[in-house]
Formats: structure tokens, C-alpha cells, sequence
């Protein structure tokens, strides 16, 4: 078996470690970002060319369209203050956002021939509603209740010079952290050093065998 090589620590990992699992560390990079076959980009925006000059689907150009209620409500939020033309122009967005297929889903179309009903307003709450409501807010309203932790039992206090010794013990860096040549180590083996049992060892026929070199045919 082969010895494991170590790498000494640096600034950034300040502790030995395999060459092997060094290596195993590093990302691989998968994908590589080339930009061979994509679209011009333009220079003023930063964007791709073919994006400029795409056109919308139209799914996506009803998704485009704010939501129908917010239109409303800004229309008779700033109906006084808003000149006739953009009073116009938000009258247009809201029939444009009124023939959406999302706002026929949503069910919040609007019924232009009814005067006054703009969109369908909510119902009001019956009265076994308006109780259940209040007694959830009732529920909710109360002061939570703190759940104290149990008192911590402790023993008897031992006086500094008690527990001096351990301190200092536990003040001192273990030896597995602290970096070693591999001569120190107590597993190391020597490259040049032989095992005396090996110096006597006759080797087998089996062995013979299987150490000669198998012939390659030259198709192969």
C-alpha cells in the first residue's frame, strides 16, 4: 500500500489534510459559457437583438394588463385631478383589461351597459358570520400564555482551585490539531527500512505463476 500524502496547512485551512481528498475539493466545471450560436446583443441596452424584435403572444399580452379593480380604483381616485385625454386612456386600458380571458376567469368583469355597477361588490355578513368573526378576534386577543422553563437543579459549587487542573488541561490544543512531520507520526514507515520477516520470505509457485507477464496477441 502506497503512503498518503499529505499537504501542509496554509492561511486559509490551517490543517493537514490527504493530497486525494485536496484534489476531491475543487468544483468541476460542467458548463462552460461560450456564447457560440446565441443572438447578437445590443450595445445600448444590453439585451438580446432577437428579444427587441420579437412580438408578443397573446396570453402573454393579457398577463401584461394590470388588474381590473386597480384600474377602477385609480380612475375614481384621481377623476378630478386627471385631464379628459388620460381619463380616456384609462377608460380604454379598463375595456382592454374587461376582455382578458384572466379576468373572466377571476369573475370581476365588468357589465358596461349597467350604469353605476362598475364590478361586483361583496356581499355583507349575516349575523351568525359577524359572531364567529368577533369570537375568533375575542380568541385571539388574549395575553398568551408563557410556558416557563423548568428550574435548572445544580450541585454544589467546587471552589477555582478545584477545577483549576481541568482547566488547564482543556486550555491546552489537542494533539490531533497540531501539525506533524510524518517521520513523528506513530504509523509512519520508513521508505527505505525492510521488515525482517520479509527478508526471509520464499515466494510460492502460485506466485511464480502469477507474477509471470501474460502474452498480448497483436490484435488486440
Amino acid at each position: 500500500m502506497a503512503p498518503v500524502t499529505y499537504e501542509p496547512p496554509t492561511a486559509t485551512f490551517p490543517y493537514k489534510i490527504q493530497r486525494r481528498l485536496l484534489w476531491l475539493s475543487v468544483p468541476r466545471k460542467y458548463i462552460t459559457e461560450s456564447g457560440e450560436g446565441m443572438p447578437e446583443v445590443s450595445k445600448l441596452s444590453g439585451t438580446r437583438k432577437s428579444a427587441i424584435s420579437g412580438h408578443l403572444d397573446g396570453i402573454n399580452h393579457e398577463i401584461a394588463w394590470p388588474f381590473l379593480r386597480r384600474l377602477i380604483a385609480l380612475k375614481k381616485t384621481y377623476k378630478h385631478k386627471f385631464t379628459p385625454e388620460r381619463l380616456e386612456r384609462i377608460d380604454r386600458a379598463i375595456e382592454a383589461s374587461n376582455a382578458t380571458m384572466y379576468s373572466k376567469l377571476a369573475d370581476c368583469t365588468i357589465d358596461f351597459k349597467k350604469q353605476g355597477t362598475n364590478f361586483r361588490k361583496k356581499k355583507g355578513w349575516s349575523e351568525s358570520e359577524w359572531k364567529r368573526h368577533m369570537e375568533y378576534i375575542s380568541q385571539i386577543a388574549m395575553k398568551k400564555k408563557v410556558f416557563a422553563p423548568p428550574p435548572i437543579k445544580r450541585g454544589k459549587s467546587k471552589p477555582l482551585i478545584k477545577l483549576l487542573p481541568r482547566i488547564n488541561d482543556m486550555s491546552i490544543m489537542p494533539s490531533f490539531k497540531c501539525y506533524r512531520r510524518l517521520s513523528q507520526e506513530s504509523w509512519y514507515n520508513p521508505p527505505g527500512r525492510v521488515a525482517p520477516n520479509a527478508l526471509k520470505y520464499t515466494i510460492t509457485e502460485r506466485l511464480a505463476k502469477l507474477a509471470v507477464a501474460k502474452a498480448t496477441h497483436p490484435d488486440s
